[in-house]
């Protein structure tokens, strides 16, 4: 018995029907090569032989009604290939958006939770006799990294079947009695107030020093301030998917030649796609759409359970027009971002993940999808963005050579869009998957990756024909430097500019000073009205009357001076 870990377990307290949250992954065979032809039972009978040796696809979920915490794996000792391997066929003509349609209606259906968590489709009938795996695994049992191991432990060097470690084979989850479950929970509970107080020092000190690095430009972008897109809503249970390849060795060109890394090209790669597709739409936001940029913390202090990630929050740069522009202030950006990271404690996630409830969790996640409360509060983050490093040479699944591994993540509400990259054997594959309501056609996204690429690889070529060095990296404290000096430039040039516009709206203000002799006609009248005051019924009448006096005769005031001007006359008596 193992039990789940407070992040693995929070994947599944926040799944709902709309909101699924398992990996997928999409794999192109070339089967010509396989040992003694290609046929489905051959791949069912060798993927049963493999999965006897990986007792990650062997283990199920267990809990009840008296467990107070996350539930544990246990062996399914009834485990059946045939519950979790499926055959279907590609709808004709058979090409890549077929393909993607059929592998999106697989990804909107949900796992069953009383098997191992995993479900794998053979798709037959792809052009020049090729066939696709479409694979997906709740999120509960991988993260990115041991995601792509187990996948390994599938593949081969070689399409030889390679032989079984004994000790894997013996492995198991073993099982779990109620009374077990429930004790090991209580006992678990009972260390919560001591783990809440040995992790709230480091968690108040987050906003402090967060602070403290904004004021010195050192700070990654924060959580909520991302502007909305299309793809910033509440999402449903659809979904649509596309994916492009690209060449690794022109990624790999344009980092030389402006001085990036590969991760950097990546992300702006897929940011100015981001650009092109919300131009299409009229609906570019002007402030930079923010990434969550998943990192995995597994070289951290060991933590139990399998998912060990945390993540920053990127700006993608997508205000700004010159797309070498864009991928420098992407290399900065990216800088920064991961000095914050180290800088916080990279297991303070999982910790934290630790206090989940599934009943707390599962209603507030239900109510916060009915409610739709994702469009009512600012933006998190506008999509997340993998990048998974895969080996850059041939690789066999189940004795089939790998044409095209794509993976693909889950989508939330408030982010129904992911982007996941894997290089493998020179390519780099592009993977996006959608809500169907928030990105009803993801293929213009994919097609912008490989002009994207492009436009970049041209800049490259004519920054290497014209000799110009390589841009030196700074570090995050140098670029810290940068950013206050242009926040001081900029404040500067505000100033100067409220300065000049109020020395040109000096003389406006004295114009109603020089109309001041005109307002003081009204208080000549006053004696005038003051002669038949002894007229109580003059007095009434002149009441009745008092917004006629108060409107536009008014303006009209000069005109009535000359009368005015006779007032000294009729004084004269009184001065004898």
């Amino acid at each position: 018995m193992q039990r789940l870990s407070g992040l693995d377990a929070s994947f599944l307290y926040f799944e709902t029907r709309s909101q699924l949250l398992h990996v997928c992954g999409l794999i192109v065979l070339d089967v010509s090569g396989m040992p003694g032809g290609y046929s489905f039972d051959a791949l069912r009978a060798e993927l049963d032989r493999r999965i006897t040796g990986m007792p990650t696809f062997r283990r199920k979920l267990h809990d009840s009604m008296l467990n107070v915490d996350h539930p544990v794996w246990v062996e399914d000792e009834s485990f059946d290939i045939d519950h979790h391997l499926n055959r279907v066929g590609i709808p004709a003509p058979g090409g890549d958006r077929e393909l993607s349609e059929l592998c999106a209606h697989l990804a909107g259906q949900p796992i069953d939770r009383s098997m191992p968590l995993w479900q794998m489709y053979v798709i037959e009938g792809l052009p020049n006799g090729r066939v696709a795996v479409f694979a997906k695994m709740h999120h509960s049992t991988v993260d990115g990294v041991t995601g792509a191991n187990m996948m390994s432990q599938l593949c081969t060097l070689t399409p030889d079947d390679p032989a079984l470690d004994d000790e894997l084979v013996k492995e198991t989850a073993g099982g779990s009695g109620a009374l077990e479950l429930a004790v090991g929970g209580a006992l678990s509970r009972l260390a919560t107030p001591w783990r809440l107080a040995s992790l709230l020092p480091g968690t108040l000190g987050v906003l402090p020093s967060w602070i403290n690095r904004a004021r010195k430009g050192m700070a990654m972008p924060a959580p909520f301030t991302a502007p909305r897109t299309p793809f910033n809503r509440t999402i449903t249970g659809h979904r649509t998917l596309s994916f492009a390849t690209v060449e690794l060795d022109d990624i790999k060109r344009v980092k030389n030649a402006f001085g990036t890394t590969v991760n950097d090209v990546v992300l702006a790669v897929c940011s100015t796609a981001l650009r092109s597709y919300l131009e299409e739409l009229d609906a570019l936001p002007a402030k930079p759409l923010i990434s969550m940029v998943p990192m995995s913390v597994h070289a951290a202090e060991s933590r139990p359970g399998t998912n060990r990630v945390s993540g920053m929050f990127m700006s993608l740069a997508t205000d700004i027009d010159d797309p070498v522009e864009r991928l420098e202030a992407i290399r900065d950006a990216n800088i920064v971002a991961k000095d914050h990271t180290k800088a916080l404690d990279a297991n303070l996630l999982t910790d934290w993940a630790q206090f989940t409830a599934p009943s707390v969790f599962g209603s507030a996640v239900r109510m916060y999808s009915r409610l739709r409360l994702s469009e009512r509060h600012p933006v998190v983050h506008n999509l997340v963005i993998s990048n998974v490093p895969g080996p850059n040479f041939p690789l066999y699944f189940l004795g089939a050579r790998i044409e095209q591994m794509l993976p693909l993540g889950p989508v939330f509400h408030g982010a129904g869009l992911n982007a996941t990259v894997m290089s493998m054997d020179g390519k780099l594959h592009f993977g996006f998957i959608a809500c169907k309501q928030s990105v009803p056609d993801p293929w213009p996204l994919a097609e912008a990756v490989t002009e994207a690429l492009a436009d970049y690889v041209a800049a490259a070529a004519e920054r290497e024909s014209s000799g110009a060095p390589t841009a030196e990296r700074k570090s995050a404290a140098e670029l810290g430097n940068v950013r206050r000096a242009q926040r001081k430039a900029a404040k500067q040039s505000a100033k100067e500019s409220a300065g000049a516009t109020s020395d040109k709206k000096a003389p406006a203000k004295k114009a109603p000073a020089k109309k001041a002799p005109a307002k003081k006609a009204p208080a000549k009248k006053a004696s005038a009205k003051k002669a038949p005051a002894k007229k109580a019924p003059a007095q009434a009448a002149s009441a009745t009357k008092p917004t006629a006096a108060e409107t536009a005769p008014t303006a009209k005031a000069p005109a009535k001076k000359a009368p005015a001007k006779k007032s000294p006359a009729a004084k004269a008596p009184a001065k004898k």
